[in-house]
């Protein structure tokens, strides 16, 4: 079925790559990676290129590479006229689009790609269901090819297809993660703006060095790349963030870390929310979570008792406001959900 449409230019900047290594993606196997391991394609980045350096292979490639397929009847287990990988996301979710970047694969990418997606409770995927979800497409080479999905169906893994052989540097899955009510027991606190849960960083004041949505990964922040850090003002304003909430639900606890800003760090933050039931936010009105308060360097911050709305109130998107500007590496709002996905 044809539930896609080719992009002029990548538009899916407000959503996470599901398959993407820092959130768990990972591929599990392949018809062949003769060339360069299938394992590259969730790494982060474009994929870089060392003109020059050989192995015993031949170049040496920062992606997934098959063979030519002259001899395709001495392997096993593979479609007649393509090659596959399968990868497993690391958030099941909605999945809304694709970049099928080929950077640096000039002469040997794919002429066609598809993508299938199952529901696979372990990796299986020999008998899964597999459903077509990015038809028979055509690839430009050495460039990202961008993709939309129509699929409103939440999905585990996804099935890359390549038309006849040939190299693709890195596959993004960008969608919306879907909260599990089932991972959760009654009364445990929930962290709303994790993107695991399904949060997402919507819009920003400033996105120099890095993107919002580097507040609410999973894990410790590796490195001040690994944050959300904005260019330094110079006027009297200051920064701000929005964190769309995968659930609705209360704040009853917030955790900021500035893990790895020392001469960065921002001097205060504040915190607000709001209820909305779009991402429409220009006249809603905004309500003080925490009150501007004063940061350390390099340190993990918990507020329970400064938190100054009403427990009882659920929101749906929190602003973090820092001054004058900065960078942070993560934010934790846990609260109690009311399973209403917004």
């Amino acid at each position: 079925m044809n539930n896609n449409q080719a992009l002029s230019d990548n538009s899916f900047s407000e959503y996470i790559d599901l398959a993407s290594e820092k959130v768990g993606g990972r591929a599990i196997d392949c018809s062949d990676e003769w060339f360069a391991n299938c394992s590259n394609l969730v790494k982060k980045g474009r994929g870089e290129f060392k003109e020059g350096y050989f192995v015993d292979t031949g170049q040496w490639m920062d992606g997934w590479e098959s063979r030519r397929s002259f001899k395709r009847h001495w392997r096993q287990g593979i479609d007649e006229d393509c090659d596959w990988c399968v990868i497993r996301l690391g958030i099941a979710g909605v999945i809304k689009g694709f970049d099928i970047d080929t950077n640096h694969f000039r002469g040997n990418a794919p002429e066609k790609v598809s993508v299938e997606a199952a529901v696979i409770e372990t990796d299986d995927f020999e008998h899964a269901d597999w459903t077509e979800i990015l038809c028979l497409s055509e690839v430009e080479p050495n460039q990202p090819n961008p993709f939309t999905c129509k699929s409103k169906q939440s999905w585990t893994h996804v099935r890359l297809k390549i038309y006849p052989d040939g190299g693709v540097a890195r596959f993004r899955v960008f969608g919306e993660a879907k909260i599990d009510q089932n991972n959760f027991i009654p009364g445990e606190l929930v962290d709303l703006a994790c993107v695991t849960n399904g949060g997402r960083g919507i819009k920003a004041s400033d996105m120099f060095f890095s993107s919002p949505s580097n507040l609410i990964m999973p894990s410790k922040g590796l490195n001040m790349g690994d944050g959300w850090e904005t260019k330094r003002r110079r006027d009297d304003k200051n920064d701000w963030a929005i964190i769309k909430l995968g659930v609705a639900g209360t704040i009853r606890k917030v955790i900021l870390d500035t893990a790895h800003f020392k001469g960065n760090y921002p001097d205060q933050f504040s915190l607000e929310a709001t209820h909305c039931n779009n991402d429409q936010l220009e006249s809603t009105s905004w309500q003080t979570v925490i009150k501007k308060t004063s940061l350390q360097s390099d340190r993990e911050h918990l507020f329970i008792q400064q938190i100054c709305c009403d427990e009882l109130t659920e929101f749906t998107h929190v602003r973090i406001h820092i001054y004058p500007d900065g960078g942070i590496s993560r934010l934790r709002i846990f609260g109690f959900p009311n399973w209403i996905t917004i």
